[in-house]
């Protein structure tokens, strides 16, 4: 159960995150703070991330290192890259084009740098990524095995899994969505959201399987991210509303309280196994 527990935790994270977005932009718009709201919310949001990842190098166990990782590199993610490029795509006045926001053009333009940063974990022997791993047994690309030593803190690892996790995946979908390359209803897109639902639903399998708490919150963070690719495409299809996005509040009060439980099981959960040691 320490897998589902942290997908569920990630997964309600996702939407609450949103959802903090559009409280920022709506106080920023609604009182006329021209933005400056927002700019000290995002640098506010950045700093609390970095915080939280220099924080992992005095956690003594790699739960809380995943733990503190994770949420430092998604507010690291919201506050830093998120409202970044949102100043960025205003600056260069970049507009909106097929109902796409000007952050989310100058967003999917940034693939080449993930393919560069993807070759680079491809060919480095102390990623131990199970993806990057596979494909190294698949394909000759190293010159000797996957390096095995111990990893001190893995605060830092996890919170650049998050952000690449979910660099990687905006920019997939935006591809998918934009018309002049496939476009919201092309097949290419109903193939994203059958593989994401089959991926996730194989990474959850694996996850049930998993005993440590750090190595089950790694492991989740990808899991809930392609499990939140399908939420996202069906609300792209206007399936339903996204309460993250209207702020709807009975909604977004119930994913707040089951957020809120996830993580009080997870902590639960932590303490015991401690104490039994």
């Amino acid at each position: 159960m320490k897998g589902v527990k942290a997908t569920l935790f990630f997964f309600f994270l996702m939407g609450i995150g949103h959802a903090l977005m559009m409280v920022i932009n709506q106080v920023d718009e609604r009182y006329g703070f021209e933005k400056s709201f927002m700019f000290w919310s995002a640098l506010v949001l950045t700093l609390c991330g970095v915080i939280l990842i220099y924080i992992t190098r005095f956690n003594k166990t790699d739960t809380w290192q995943s733990m503190n990782g994770a949420l430092g590199g998604i507010l690291f993610w919201t506050g830093g890259v998120e409202y970044g490029l949102i100043f960025c795509s205003g600056k260069l006045g970049i507009t909106t084009l097929h109902g796409t926001a000007p952050e989310y053009r100058l967003m999917e333009s940034t693939w080449p740098f993930i393919l560069a940063i993807f070759l680079y974990l491809l060919f480095h022997e102390d990623v131990r990524c199970n993806f990057i791993v596979f494909l190294r047994r698949k394909l000759p690309l190293m010159k000797g095995p996957t390096s095995e030593g111990r990893i001190r803190n893995y605060g830092p690892r996890t919170a650049f899994e998050m952000i690449l996790v979910l660099w990687t995946f905006y920019v997939l979908l935006l591809l998918a969505y934009d018309e002049s390359i496939f476009g919201a209803h092309h097949p290419i897109t109903y193939l994203i959201f059958i593989l994401s639902l089959g991926c996730g639903i194989y990474l959850l399998y694996n996850l049930i399987k998993i005993k440590e708490m750090g190595k089950a919150i790694r492991y989740a963070i990808p899991t809930a991210i392609i499990f939140w690719n399908g939420v996202e495409i069906l609300a792209k299809w206007k399936v339903f509303k996204e309460p993250w996005i209207t702020l709807n509040f009975p909604i977004m009060t119930s994913i707040i309280a089951a957020f809120l439980i996830t993580f009080y099981l997870i902590y639960k959960e932590r303490k015991t196994s401690k104490l039994n040691k």
